[in-house]
């Protein structure tokens, strides 16, 4: 992703901010300049189908919008961002910007718009590391607050609140502190005391990556304090009942045997590791583990029991010394099973934490992780593909696994993807 502008001379007596940062926008995602345009109106180029290459707009409005998300996009985990609704009123390219946690995914689809009668027939794609997108938004952004200092404009919202930010990356706290908040929707510079003391009461329970897929998963400030209640409950109920002891050394030997690949997806790791925990556990993969109960018996849990429900939480794993997961209550078998085996995933094939979450967050570094464990945990791919050899259909299989028809279908259609993420283990 990279951003450039042609600055257009212009009116240097203008008192409107926007009309000294007007110049020709080029955006760059995966190789591809997504501001090539076509006038859709009839006529002209679209008779011919050229492309223009110009696209004279003031990037004050975008820059803004950028600024102000800052937060936001680095805080949030798995929501996507549309830079065109910071358009003010210019036509620019439907760029869409998502971060997991791990990388920045940058899209552009084609788009067109009615009014005015223009179209971005171009798309890209990219996956990008946080720091790559950090300097290629803050790029952008230090051209525009330059431009406008070099007309003499010394205070405009862009540079206000880009300022704010520099300022506050430079102290980690603070930053972390912004990120907790943007995660969870808010601003941090316009934040009210009982926002900012959840924020800061969640921090005291969650830390880093787990922090932000709570907040984001939560979505809503009434929610967090529910979900923190419901934590304290919990964590006092009788050890035995969430404790799982075959957990508890279950990371650093599935690490050993398995050890990440370099440019690994979270979903290409949670397969893997999937594979490794079996093997662990020395199960072949006909194993089944039709029930909650009979899974945490085979990972050493006899009395373990479920948790109150909750809203926005499937389960609560702990981590560092005694491991434990609490699975929230609900009626459904299969429900149940996957979100466990999600849980499962989280404490042996994520990052460790002292706290973490499953939710239901699609996009997210760790819930991704999970998903994908889980699946192919629960229900391997080789042991579908042997049963449909003998004509058995995805809801029998589905039965035999005690996993929905959905999960069969998703593990059929990213047979390619898990063999290739786990070419060449052991």
């Amino acid at each position: 992703m990279r951003f450039s502008v042609d600055w257009d001379d212009g009116d240097r007596d203008t008192v409107d901010v926007d009309l000294h940062a007007v110049g020709n926008l080029r955006i760059e995602v995966g190789g591809v300049d997504v501001c090539d345009n076509i006038d859709a109106g009839g006529g002209g180029a679209a008779e011919t189908g050229r492309v223009s290459r110009d696209l004279p707009v003031s990037v004050c409005p975008l820059a803004e919008g950028i600024s102000g998300m800052r937060w936001r996009l680095f805080g949030a985990r798995g929501k996507q961002h549309r830079l065109i609704r910071s358009r003010g009123g210019y036509a620019i390219p439907d760029l869409r910007i998502r971060f997991d946690g791990d990388e920045v995914e940058v899209a552009c689809p084609p788009y067109r718009y009615d009014n005015p009668p223009l179209a971005f027939p171009n798309a890209g794609t990219e996956r990008i590391d946080r720091a790559e997108a950090e300097r290629a938004l803050g790029g952008f952004l230090d051209a525009v607050c330059e431009r406008l200092a070099s007309r003499g404009v010394t205070s405009s919202c862009v540079g206000i609140q880009w300022a704010s930010v520099r300022e506050s990356r430079r102290n980690a706290d603070e930053a972390a502190f912004c990120e907790a908040s943007g995660a969870l929707g808010l601003d941090p510079y316009d934040i009210a005391d009982a926002d900012a003391d959840l924020v800061m009461r969640s921090n005291d329970v969650f830390d880093g990556e787990p922090l932000r897929e709570f907040l984001t998963g939560m979505g809503r400030a009434e929610a967090v304090r529910e979900a923190l209640d419901w934590v304290s409950t919990v964590e006092s109920r009788p050890r035995y009942h969430s404790r799982i002891p075959a957990l508890e050394d279950a990371r650093e030997t599935v690490d050993t045997n398995m050890p990440r690949a370099d440019a690994e997806t979270p979903w290409e790791r949670g397969y893997r590791q999937a594979r490794a925990f079996r093997r662990r556990l020395d199960m072949a993969s006909s194993a089944r583990f039709r029930s909650v109960s009979g899974l945490a018996k085979r990972l050493d849990a006899p009395g373990f029991r479920s948790a109150p429900p909750i809203r926005g939480v499937s389960a609560l794993v702990q981590s560092g010394g005694d491991t434990r997961i609490h699975l929230r209550e609900t009626g459904m078998p299969t429900s149940r099973l996957f979100a466990f085996a999600r849980a499962i995933g989280d404490a042996v094939a994520n990052p460790p934490a002292g706290r973490s979450v499953v939710n239901d967050l699609h996009e997210a570094s760790r819930q991704a992780c999970g998903r994908a464990f889980a699946a192919e945990f629960l229900a391997p791919i080789d042991e579908i593909d042997s049963m449909s050899a003998d004509s058995l259909d995805t809801d029998s299989i589905a039965a035999e696994f005690c996993v929905s028809p959905e999960l069969v279908e998703r593990q059929v259609g990213n047979a390619d993807r898990i063999a290739q993420a786990c070419a060449g283990a052991r």
